[in-house]
């Protein structure tokens, strides 16, 4: 009899109604800290360009398609800004090209001002909350389903105050809706492998289709189900497959809208040529030329696919790399997951291999391949900008832990309290947050940046500082997409701007020491982004210890 299959009666509702108290209470919690979150962040790198881009999905506008954006966010966020009245920018002016979307998205919300912005940034904000929650009540549901009550919402708790969830979970970013949708896929394969059913195999079309429509990279799901289909119902694959396909094409099309076409020979043969395509897209373009492809869905994929050799360059412990590093996400998982969830994955994905061996249950291997499967992809791709890149990992960890809290519980609790504790003390800095391992997000420049450390999150934490210490002036230079003049007035100000260009360099290889107060990003720092002759721009500071810091993404050298 499992833990929820009480037979005394009187007994066994008041225990599932107060289990119910409990993960509403722990929901509430995590609610509340992400409100606060959505309050305290700043505007981060790419949201001024997903908002307007949500916007203008809900217009059904191809003046600004963001096809590298899959259509989950757009659907999620792009009604709020219409709600606060947000104009759209006139779709008859020549600068709203494909390809300038980043810059002009900067521009725009450059042009807008306090308080309007702010509301608008809000109200695309608050209806993406329901995917760290949803995240949450997904993972204790399959726990609880699995290993009872109590597992469940030690999962759900993990989850709830795991620091880069929480962190990112609040920003116009699809991230956590990426691990909520992957999550959700494995979930319901697991699903269908108990059970090859019509009705499992509708729910895995489903799971295919929001996984797709959550982040591209997701694609390989649309991989994966077939093989799942074909190794657990083979007599029942031919009837099976071309369901699946008809229910995920049908899906894929009303999710972008019906803005399909025909690929033309001339998109075909250019990537039968392109020296990175992959043999799967070179397929596909042959398919499409006889099958109409969503237009975004196909110019979002191979953008994807064909420009990764174009990837940033990476900042990982102190070097940079170009093309990345395959160790680049272990790294990261190092130092940015709370000690105690590291102790705690380990020992339960160690003990989860062992049992999976032992007792042979499948059960055990769809734990344990999500995690490793997604992690390894991501290793071989150049694009290498953040722990959030590997988060749909997480939730397994999550899972894992549940499954030790049967035989392990001391070890378990003391582990997940241990973890939770050192989340809280750095909350609400997820996106900044570093574990003790190496002294805490004081110290995370020295090992990662970008939306690791600063992802322009710290203005509005800038400008309480300068407020607190009645500093009447510094001299910015800001990575990020927020406004600077939003908080500041212009004589509190001398705008420094990283050495993007020649021109912004101003002839200097490096930045020359003045009297005052400098304030600047942590992501320019390493100098990894510049052309070679500018990446010691920023020497001076590299060997200084701030004066102090905004948040942790904003480093405040005082040199009068």
């Amino acid at each position: 009899m499992s833990a929820t299959q009480v037979s005394v009666p009187g007994v066994s509702a008041p225990r599932g109604v107060l289990h119910r108290f409990r993960i509403v209470g722990l929901l509430a919690i995590q609610a509340a800290l992400l409100l606060y979150g959505v309050w305290q962040t700043g505007i981060t790198a790419d949201e001024p360009n997903h908002i307007l881009g949500a916007h203008f999905y809900w217009h059904n506008s191809k003046a600004y398609p963001l096809p590298d954006l899959a259509p989950l966010l757009k659907i999620a966020a792009g009604w709020a800004p219409a709600a606060v009245g947000l104009e759209m920018p006139s779709v008859s002016d020549p600068k709203w090209q494909p390809g300038a979307e980043w810059n002009l998205a900067i521009q725009w919300s450059g042009d807008l001002k306090d308080p309007y912005y702010s509301q608008v940034t809000l109200a695309s904000r608050l209806p993406l909350l329901i995917f760290p929650l949803g995240l949450s009540t997904l993972v204790w549901f399959w726990a609880r389903a699995e290993w009872g009550p109590p597992a469940g919402l030690l999962a759900a708790a993990i989850i709830a105050v795991e620091p880069t969830v929480l962190g990112h979970g609040v920003l116009v970013k699809n991230d956590v809706a990426c691990a909520l949708a992957y999550t959700a896929f494995w979930y319901v394969a697991w699903r269908f492998w108990q059970a090859p059913t019509w009705r499992t195999l509708a729910w895995l079309a489903g799971a295919t289709l929001l996984g797709i429509s959550a982040k591209l990279s997701l694609l390989i799901l649309a991989g994966i189900a077939p093989i799942l289909i074909l190794l657990r119902a083979p007599r029942k694959a031919w009837m099976f497959l071309p369901a699946f396909l008809v229910l995920l094409y049908a899906g894929l099309c009303l999710v972008y809208q019906g803005n399909v076409r025909l690929l033309e020979s001339l998109e075909v043969g250019a990537v039968y040529r392109h020296p990175n395509a992959p043999r799967a897209l070179a397929w596909a373009a042959s398919a499409f030329r006889w099958i109409p492809v969503p237009e975004n869905l196909w110019a979002g994929c191979s953008s994807l696919i064909l420009s990764s050799a174009d990837s940033p360059p990476v900042y990982l412990w102190g070097r940079t790399y170009l093309g990345g590093a395959p160790w680049y996400f272990l790294a990261a998982l190092a130092v940015k997951v709370p000690i105690g969830f590291q102790v705690l994955f380990l020992g339960a994905g160690g003990l989860a291999a062992w049992r999976g061996v032992r007792e042979r249950d499948a059960r055990w291997l769809f734990l344990l391949l999500p995690p490793l499967l997604y992690i390894g992809l991501a290793s071989l791709s150049s694009f290498q900008l953040g722990l959030r890149l590997i988060l749909p990992a997480l939730p397994f960890g999550a899972l894992l832990a549940a499954a030790a809290w049967q035989r392990w519980r001391r070890f378990v609790l003391v582990a997940a309290a241990a973890g939770a504790m050192e989340a809280m003390i750095n909350y609400p800095h997820g996106i900044s947050f570093f574990n003790a391992w190496v002294g805490g997000p004081a110290q995370g420049v020295n090992y990662l940046v970008d939306s690791n450390l600063d992802w322009g999150q710290d203005l509005p934490l800038l400008k309480q500082w300068m407020a607190r210490n009645q500093v009447s002036q510094v001299r910015l230079t800001y990575f990020g997409a927020d406004a600077p003049w939003r908080y500041f007035r212009d004589e509190q100000l001398v705008w420094d701007p990283p050495p993007w260009s020649k021109e912004l360099a101003a002839g200097r290889t490096e930045l020359a020491l003045q009297p005052g107060i400098y304030a600047i990003s942590a992501s320019v720092l390493p100098g990894h982004y510049f052309e070679p002759e500018y990446r010691e721009f920023y020497r001076h500071f590299r060997n200084r210890t701030p004066t102090a810091r905004a948040g942790y993404s904003i480093f405040i050298y005082d040199v009068r």
